[in-house]
């Protein structure tokens, strides 16, 4: 509030080109800075607080209504997510997953909390598969408000053992899955201007982790490059009213994990711990959202330090026990 004050009364009137800098005159070149840079240093401001902020501390979108679109849904993160999102009035779930017996019992959970639940069986490998659930979705259900892109698969292997086959498996649930859903469901977020997609990635989306996880990490950055390709792209296209956050957990108690569990030392977070970060960001609209938000400094110092400093790091912290 305080900023837009300052702006309107310092900078009262906006140039006739619009803010195009490039085909301005000087002196609204120098409006068009001014106005840039206040308003800049205000958002950074509070996307710092924003993020370091405890949960529970900064306020929360209203999603009373809305209809949630979540894959991988049946157990682990997706499960948990869903559950804390059928606490919210009139809330209406739509859950993905290839496990049908597991989408049963959540759909019993969230309709006990007081969620109407939809549940499709969908193998997110398959674009097929993915093109006939949406366009069921569009039938039945007519909108979906937030897409939380949240089916994952992890296989372990250094890049020279891995097969061909179980590499293309990783891009396509964790890369490509994103995009198709994207195509499906992003269109009537546009005509609406309002919606809200969301990426569960990892933080090996911003470090690679020494863990024989290479695959896993490239999907990871590949599905959070696209995630910022999308917000440019809807500013671009005016579309401000639809939202985009990156979740980047650290390791949590997942399947890969358990298979891993021979080989690292290093501390995991529980589920229910991930999941209420992850709802916190989303109801906060956070853009990147690293957990625990100690690892922020890994996106800070990443491009800074010398490569032999954040292999020491990395290797250290998180060494094969082997």
């Amino acid at each position: 509030f305080f900023p837009s004050i300052l702006i309107m009364v310092l900078l009262p009137k906006e140039p006739a080109t619009g803010f195009n800098i490039h085909s301005a005159d000087p002196g609204e070149k120098v409006y068009i800075f001014c106005r840039l840079v206040l308003i800049s240093l205000w958002e950074c401001l509070v996307a710092i607080i924003s993020n370091v902020a405890p949960i529970g501390w900064c306020p929360y979108k209203n999603i009373n209504g809305q209809n949630i679109l979540i894959t991988g849904a049946a157990n682990g993160l997706g499960r948990l997510i869903a559950l804390k999102f059928a606490c919210y009035p009139e809330i209406t779930l739509i859950l993905w997953d290839r496990d049908e017996l597991g989408l049963k019992r959540v759909k019993e959970e969230c309709e006990s909390i007081g969620a109407k639940v939809f549940v499709f069986t969908v193998d997110m490998q398959k674009s097929s598969e993915i093109s006939t659930a949406a366009q069921r979705v569009t039938k039945e259900i007519r909108r979906v408000d937030i897409l939380i892109n949240n089916a994952g698969i992890g296989i372990g292997g250094k890049i020279l053992e891995i097969s061909e086959e179980d590499v293309r498996k990783t891009f396509e649930v964790n890369t490509l899955s994103h995009f198709w859903m994207a195509k499906e469901f992003l269109p009537d977020m546009y005509d609406r201007n309002h919606g809200h997609i969301v990426s569960i990635a990892s933080l090996g989306a911003i470090v690679v982790a020494p863990q024989d996880l290479t695959t896993y990490c490239c999907s990871k950055f590949a599905a959070l490059a696209l995630m910022e390709g999308l917000e440019n792209e809807s500013v671009c296209l005016g579309k401000t009213g639809v939202r985009f956050t990156t979740v980047c957990p650290a390791y949590f108690q997942t399947p890969l994990l358990d298979a891993l569990a021979t080989k690292t030392n290093t501390t995991v977070m529980t589920p229910e711990y991930v999941a209420d970060h992850t709802v916190d960001a989303i109801l906060r609209e956070l853009r990147i959202v690293n957990i625990p938000k100690m690892h922020y400094a890994l996106s800070i110092f990443k491009g800074v330090l010398p490569r032999s400093v954040l292999s020491r790091g990395t290797t250290t912290l998180a060494r094969n026990s082997r």
